[in-house]
């Protein structure tokens, strides 16, 4: 992969996680003076784009065993997720103590059953959507973790099960997380037109500035697909499909077409910046801060809700002060970098615990049909 795509999936991610964040920091909740920022959703769409570029990219070039992808998988996640469930669980009750009106609209009943469904990544399979207590990001876990399945299913393994095991893991993530599978593979699709297509640099800029051009226009004037949100509302007022003896919840598949298109403007923005950023001394410098903050997107991703929370109870933060609310913000950011050197950037460690857990069982298994040959 060029420097400048890795860079700018690097500078992507972080900005994404930083949109999040300010989408939760000028919610209704926890502000009333600071303009919000609605695109908390679109920052998504954007994460599920780039997790599919990266994951065929590491699949195509170092993880060809399903025991190094599932490890590789499993350590980033949970690098990421048992921190910050734990952090949760810890900070939601004091903050509730503190200030019950603030958590007033967060779920707190059942806590230990609904820590521990996300734990499993089983939040948002077919008609749940179980909010981790205060921590609603964590939902989108739930579609990452069945994608890495139903993709690695797909390209590791080999004859039936290439084809059984997807349709399998399909059927147990459900239909929205199925709904919202192809924006995810716009990004395997992306990284398959990054190595098979070869512009010219002159062809490269001028996609680049008419797609930045689109991204924006779309981010500050709206979908042109939007209209279609509108008629998927009249045909499920309730956002339900009744199928006579099931009836499915539908989430935000009404926001799917919008989402396609945004995501193909995303996968088309990646395939289009190699070789268009200049490169030198100043460029170094750029990627060393670009990667260092991209090394706790994850962290602020997953950690920041529960302490905005905690830190707005806590501190007693005036929702009509912008310095207060900009204060608190800054201190949860630093907090979130902090708390990255115990989580994310210990990915490593995450890694070599499953492969040695994988190992020990394949380390048994043999065992057992050793035995089972010494009987006979």
């Amino acid at each position: 992969m060029q420097p400048a795509t890795s860079l700018f999936l690097d500078f992507l991610r972080f900005f994404a996680a930083c949109v999040v964040f300010l989408h939760h920091v000028t919610s209704r909740d926890l502000n009333q003076v600071l303009p919000y920022v609605r695109w908390g959703h679109e920052a998504v769409v954007v994460f599920f784009v780039l997790s599919g570029f990266v994951i065929a990219h590491v699949v195509s070039s170092r993880e060809r065993i399903v025991s190094q992808f599932a490890a590789a998988r499993l350590g980033r996640l949970y690098s990421v997720v048992l921190p910050a469930l734990m952090l949760t669980a810890l900070l939601d009750p004091l903050g509730r103590s503190l200030s019950p009106e603030l958590y007033a609209s967060i779920p707190g009943d059942h806590a230990s059953l609904r820590l521990l469904i996300n734990f499993v990544f089983l939040q948002e399979n077919w008609n749940l959507t179980t909010m981790p207590l205060s921590n609603g990001p964590f939902w989108s876990l739930g579609f990452e973790f069945w994608y890495y399945l139903i993709f690695g299913a797909a390209v590791l393994t080999h004859g039936r099960m290439r084809i059984a095991l997807p349709l399998l893991f399909c059927v147990c993530a459900g239909p929205r997380i199925v709904a919202f599978l192809p924006i995810w593979l716009l990004g395997v699709l992306a990284y398959r037109f990054y190595h098979a297509w070869n512009p010219t640099l002159r062809v490269q800029r001028l996609l680049l500035l008419i797609n930045a051009m689109a991204l924006l226009s779309i981010l500050f004037f709206g979908n042109p697909l939007s209209p279609v949100r509108n008629e998927f509302r009249l045909m499920f007022p309730d956002n339900y499909l009744d199928m006579g003896f099931i009836r499915i919840f539908l989430g935000d598949i009404r926001l799917l077409p919008e989402d396609l298109l945004l995501g193909a403007l995303i996968g088309l923005q990646i395939i289009t910046v190699r070789g268009a950023i200049p490169m030198g001394v100043a460029f170094e410098r750029m990627a060393n801060s670009v990667r260092y903050l991209a090394g706790a997107t994850f962290s602020l991703y997953l950690f920041h809700v529960p302490l905005l929370y905690f830190m707005s109870a806590w501190l007693n933060i005036d929702r009509t002060s912008a310095s207060e609310i900009g204060f608190m913000a800054l201190m949860v950011f630093v907090c979130c970098i902090f708390l990255s050197y115990i989580g994310e950037r210990q990915v490593v460690r995450y890694r070599k615990l499953f492969l040695y857990l994988f190992d020990r069982i394949n380390a048994m298994r043999s065992l057992r049909k050793g035995g089972m040959v010494s009987v006979r």
